[in-house]
């Protein structure tokens, strides 16, 4: 290797999300959103990432992935947001016409010529008709992001130490280490239940299946390179990537039952806002380990330590079809664009990013 190549920065990373119709990806500056309309058309936008204030100090390994995940779910919410919305927009039209087909089918042509409501997105339209609606797809939005967030906190951190101290209580189990073991069973059979009932849904069922077009995009692109990044190799890419975030979800899974194990003793009503509150380094340390294991994917012991999130991902990816791929490539290349155009304006190479820990389970 020569001196010149030693010095060549890294390739950038990319990680997203699947939104409804749709793929986010995201890359160090930049993110991209691109969603399947009614129409078969393609929606796209591409933006900046917003700049972060903090002080340095919350940039410092093992402290900056909990406000890493924090900043992800922000922009993951404002993707799901700008998905919603473009779903939303083709909503009026597909009533519309149904109601003017029920109309001729009860009137008859005889009655003369329909007129058609207007388009809620040409000039025509009522104005308040289309704040008044998307004022009321932000409220329903923002009510089912802040209803998620709860049910998670509930499920997966007060109910298991609520259920641990039940057993503890009874005299079932004593030991600390065989408490753990309860623990772990308990999170991880409420995960792999709550995954199991929601992948029944249709809608569901489609947000995974652009989850599994999001990892193939971003793997054919790691394996392949941009010249390579297309249907045909997306498509034999595997659906399963490292650095997904359901391995951070597993990964979490297994240091809280590690990180509240030492306080088993105390009474269940301070370990559950212990729990609450352990939430934060545990996500710091499983943010480290899922840099690790995609930076060292090739690594036996990385690859060993990353198969339980990767076999969990079976769960949460479906195999997508070609449309759906086209999607996750067409936000993947925006960003790749986006970024080089910046890099090129600034004369300098694209930083590495780092890891998305908030994307894909939806």
């Amino acid at each position: 290797m020569s001196t010149s190549d030693a010095k060549q920065p890294s390739a950038p990373l990319y990680g997203g999300q699947a939104v409804i119709e749709g793929v986010m990806m995201r890359g160090p500056r930049h993110f991209a959103v691109a969603a399947r309309r009614a129409t078969g058309e393609v929606a796209l936008v591409c933006e900046a990432v917003p700049k972060s204030l903090r002080p340095s100090w919350q940039k410092w390994p093992l402290l900056r992935g909990a406000f890493a995940l924090v900043d992800s779910m922000a922009l993951g919410t404002k993707a799901l947001f700008w998905a919603a919305k473009v779903a939303e927009a083709d909503i009026p039209r597909a009533e519309e016409k149904q109601a003017v087909r029920r109309a001729e089918e009860t009137v008859g042509p005889a009655m003369g010529t329909a007129v058609a409501a207007p388009d809620p997105e040409s000039a025509d339209a009522p104005d308040a008709r289309k704040q008044s609606s998307s004022r009321v797809t932000d409220i329903a939005l923002g009510g089912a992001m802040f209803t998620g967030l709860l049910i998670a906190v509930v499920l997966f951190k007060l109910l298991p130490i609520a259920l641990v101290g039940f057993v503890q209580a009874r005299g079932w189990v004593t030991q600390y280490w065989q408490l753990g073991l309860v623990d772990a069973a308990i999170r991880f059979t409420i995960f792999f239940t709550y995954i199991g009932l929601v992948s029944r849904m249709k809608h569901v069922r489609r947000v995974f299946e652009y989850h599994g077009a999001e990892h193939k995009a971003i793997n054919a692109l790691e394996a392949h390179g941009p010249q390579g990044l297309s249907v045909e190799n997306a498509r034999a890419a595997s659906r399963l990537h490292p650095r997904c975030g359901t391995s951070f979800v597993v990964i979490v899974l297994l240091l809280s039952v590690l990180a509240i194990s030492p306080f088993y003793g105390l009474p269940l009503l301070a370990r559950l806002p212990l729990g609450v509150l352990m939430l934060f380094p545990v996500a710091g340390v499983s943010f480290e380990l899922l840099r690790l294991a995609g930076k060292y994917r090739d690594n036996p012991v990385a690859a060993a330590l990353s198969r339980p999130g990767m076999w969990t991902q079976l769960m949460t990816t479906r195999e997508p079809d070609d449309s759906q791929v086209e999607v996750a490539i067409a936000s993947l290349r925006a960003v790749m664009d986006a970024e080089k155009a910046e890099a090129a304006a600034q004369k300098e190479p694209p930083t590495t990013a780092g890891p998305n820990p908030a994307a894909s389970v939806a």
